[in-house]
């Protein structure tokens, strides 16, 4: 595979390409405390109502202009349909990142396999990191959520220094861990525009934020853990790609002015992952003049 065939800047830039993994062996699984209280609830998986999920997502995409491609899944390997954790593009190349969770460390094979070592650019290999936890918020901003769990002080001060080295402004944002990732409580929307779990968040770092120009629109602590309300997915051109169940969230970025596509996705959900974790962007237009 050529080198830096992959490439993105932002969160939000027009997306071409992404990265998905078909649920083949996805399981609900006492990793999280979302997939934990779900299932002592009494839940169980619906396939038929997962696979035609998975398939309306990927239907979404492709009618978006988004060119799909996909990892093979793999048996025993239960979370692998959340590419947003396992590998980070960046604007220097694809980084494989250091999964946190044991029954997710063998997923980096399949990684390795789709890249091709020619693509890829760094290897996470000091504490651990993941791609929910990695905002590249637009050139020259990026932000790093820093739970102690999925994504460690040493992970994400490893990730960091590589965009330092670079000139950009870098920030850790640190939370409690039953919060999985950063992307649970914030994700771009559009450009210098978020959702965010704003009583999450400390205010230091929704003032950081704000001084940065990102407007933040508010979402409860119940949208976000129970319905992976901020786990949503920008595709640039004031567009958004937001589970239908989220409908107070998506009444909001529709009051934006933003398109709101709205496929179900509450299988996922329910296991504590949805649109923003089942997708690894590949490939987005720059944000910087051309």
């Amino acid at each position: 595979m050529q080198a830096n065939r992959w490439f993105i800047d932002s969160e939000t830039g027009d997306l071409a390409d992404v990265l998905l993994c078909p649920p083949e062996y996805y399981q609900w699984i006492p990793s999280n405390d979302i997939a934990i209280q779900t299932m002592a609830n009494g839940g169980t998986i619906d396939r038929a109502a997962l696979n035609a999920q998975f398939a309306e997502l990927v239907s979404t995409l492709k009618g978006a202009d988004v060119s799909c491609h996909f990892l093979k899944p793999q048996e025993g390997m239960p979370y692998q349909v959340y590419t947003r954790d396992s590998s980070q593009t960046t604007p220097f190349g694809t980084v494989v990142t250091r999964l946190f969770r044991q029954e997710r460390v063998g997923e980096e094979a399949e990684i390795r396999s789709f890249y091709g070592e020619d693509e890829i650019w760094k290897t996470c290999t000091k504490g651990n990191i993941e791609g929910g936890d990695i905002h590249i918020i637009r050139p020259g901003l990026l932000a790093v959520g820093v739970s102690g769990g999925r994504t460690d002080e040493a992970g994400a001060a490893e990730f960091i220094s590589w965009f330092e080295e670079a000139g950009w402004t870098c920030r850790m944002i640190r939370f409690p861990e039953h919060f999985l990732h950063l992307d649970v409580i914030f994700t771009m929307v559009a450009e210098n525009l978020a959702i965010a779990a704003v009583d999450c968040i400390a205010d230091e770092d929704l003032d950081w934020f704000r001084a940065q120009g990102i407007r933040l629109l508010p979402v409860s602590y119940k949208e976000a853990m129970r319905d992976m309300g901020c786990n949503v997915l920008a595709l640039g051109r004031e567009r958004v790609v937001s589970p239908r169940h989220s409908v107070r969230i998506n009444d909001m970025l529709r009051a934006e002015g933003l398109t709101v596509l709205d496929p179900e996705l509450n299988q996922f959900s329910r296991g504590g992952g949805s649109v923003h974790c089942m997708t690894m962007p590949l490939r987005r237009k720059s944000l910087l003049p051309a």
